[in-house]
């Protein structure tokens, strides 16, 4: 087993985690946390169906998380500091 196989089955094993406790914490806590649940289910099927250059997707996909979780962070600071 090649090393990239190894990295497409441990990913998939912790997208299938993150929709397992997401559903648990989303039943039981709170509805809040169902988002997460749903990018574990994209992540999960995107591992799970990638063949070859996996290495490259992934950091197209990091590259993009970086983008949006900035974007999400300004956002926020708009938002927490606005004035009334």
């Amino acid at each position: 087993m090649n090393s990239e196989d190894v990295i497409v089955y441990f990913t998939a094993l912790v997208a299938i985690g993150i929709i397992v406790i997401g559903l648990l914490t989303t039943a039981l806590h709170s509805i809040v946390i169902a988002p997460i649940v749903i990018i574990g289910v994209i992540l999960a099927i995107f591992a799970l169906l990638s063949k070859g250059n996996f290495s490259h997707k992934i950091e197209s996909i990091e590259k993009l998380c970086f983008i949006i979780t900035l974007m999400a962070i300004i956002c926020s600071f708009i938002l927490l500091y606005k004035p009334m």
